[in-house]
């Protein structure tokens, strides 16, 4: 079972997304220590500045007992006031001229903490890490030397940088439904195309409405109503071409049936014989216009044309050798003129009913003893197609409506049904060629096919 689409994307983008907090997590947590390194530093060296200061101001005064040196530590007697993130500091205050410590925390060694005489120093105090600052008076007078535990440090350290990335992890549940619910709220307007469209009745091909659609599925509806307009189409076709069928098929089964009742009834053998003879010309006009109908109706829905490369001099070659018995049984002359060759991109049994019914129709329409010529040539980089013939041709008025299905032009003998040139249009437009009705002097029609770039 293929996964939803919704599955997908959560599967795709929470991967992503933690792969990126992750990222993101440890510059924070990186960045965090770093910041709050900075700042004890920072407090440290401010811390010094301050003892220094105040110390000198009373080493100047001499308000302090010489040597005097308090045990207490001031923070643990006022620790209930304390704050989680105060600073336990270590700190002496050295008399440089004399070497000895005048002042001191009771968590502070009695032995120097550093040896420098500036700046920071991580030093290992006691069998403990420390982080030490060193602060002298410009007189050289005092020195003070004020140090915080590692350990401590690195407690408050991660303590904050914790604090900031745990709410980043508790929201990782909570991404995941946000994720979960606007996938299935951005898929919903899919859902309620596939509904209309499963809920559609057989003969409901209006397109779908693309109000409120994502543009990443615009593609696809626009995609549905061309197939939707192609099927009404289709379904157009059918039907108009089931009405017209079942109407033109109408009279020359009247005509047949009469005519078998004719037979029946006739009591001389030379009436039953001319009966019957009209019931086999019947036939023959009958099955010529079922198969100009089947014809018709495989052309007529849209469909895929074969795209084969077909030499139209060798084509007219062989589709007039076909025919070349009905030109004779009326006394025509036939000929093809191919000097040169014409290679269209097309469908190759297309191409030759195309011909077969332009060479028919002019056959029929051409008196007997007629001439009928088919050129093929090569105009530019158009191959060109005509059929010639010195019948009556066709009135100016009249040559836009002969394409259309069982017209027939007013006053026409020859027998048909309506449908030959009908067939001709449709496949010179599945091959997106050119029809041009032309007359001939002293009298006669020449129909050209123009055939776009040829292969």
């Amino acid at each position: 079972m293929n996964p939803s689409l919704r599955n997908r994307l959560l599967f795709t983008l929470l991967p992503v997304t933690l792969a990126l907090w992750a990222i993101v997590g440890v510059v924070i947590y990186a960045a965090t220590q770093s910041e709050v390194d900075e700042l004890i530093d920072a407090q440290l060296a401010q811390s010094a500045r301050v003892l220094l200061s105040l110390m000198g101001h009373e080493l100047a005064e001499e308000e302090l007992r010489p040597g005097y040196t308090s045990e207490d530590d001031i923070a643990e007697q006022f620790s209930e006031f304390s704050h989680k993130y105060e600073q336990r500091l270590a700190f002496q205050m050295w008399i440089l001229a004399e070497d000895r410590i005048w002042l001191r925390t009771a968590t502070a060694p009695r032995s120097r903490m550093s040896e420098r005489s500036a700046g920071f120093e991580d030093r290992i105090i006691e069998g403990d890490p420390w982080r030490v600052y060193v602060l002298t008076d410009p007189a050289g007078r005092l020195q003070v030397q004020v140090g915080e535990s590692s350990a401590r440090r690195e407690e408050l350290r991660n303590y904050i940088a914790w604090r900031v990335l745990i709410p980043i992890l508790l929201t990782v549940p909570l991404l995941a439904i946000l994720i979960w619910y606007g996938v299935g709220r951005a898929m919903m307007p899919l859902s309620k195309i596939a509904d209309d469209v499963k809920n559609r009745r057989l003969d409901n091909l209006h397109p779908i409405p693309d109000i409120a659609v994502p543009v990443e599925a615009k593609p696809l509806i626009d995609a549905l109503n061309a197939l939707f307009q192609r099927l009404q189409q289709a379904f157009e076709t059918e039907r108009r071409f089931t009405s017209d069928a079942a109407h033109e098929l109408r009279t020359p089964l009247a005509a047949l049936k009469t005519q078998a009742q004719v037979a029946l009834r006739a009591t001389a053998d030379d009436e039953r014989r001319r009966a019957l003879h009209q019931v086999i010309t019947g036939v023959d006009r009958a099955t010529h216009l079922a198969q100009q109908l089947l014809t018709l109706a495989r052309i007529d829905p849209t469909l895929w044309v074969g795209r084969d490369k077909v030499d139209l001099g060798q084509l007219a070659s062989e589709v007039l050798a076909e025919i070349a018995p009905v030109a004779l049984a009326k006394d025509s002359e036939l000929s093809l003129e191919a000097s040169t060759s014409a290679p269209v991109q097309g469908d190759r049994a297309m191409l030759g009913i195309m011909l077969r019914n332009l060479v028919d129709n002019a056959i029929k329409y051409t008196p007997i003893g007629g001439k009928i010529e088919v050129r093929v040539v090569q105009r530019g980089s158009s191959a060109v197609l005509s059929v010639t013939d010195n019948g009556p041709g066709i009135p100016l008025e009249e040559r836009n409506r002969v394409f259309e299905r069982f017209y027939r032009q007013i006053g026409a003998s020859a027998p048909g049904s309506g449908l030959g040139l009908s067939i001709v249009k449709r496949i010179a437009d599945l091959h997106h060629a050119e029809i041009r009705l032309d007359a001939v002097e002293p009298g006669g029609l020449s129909v050209e096919v123009v055939f776009g770039d040829s292969a």
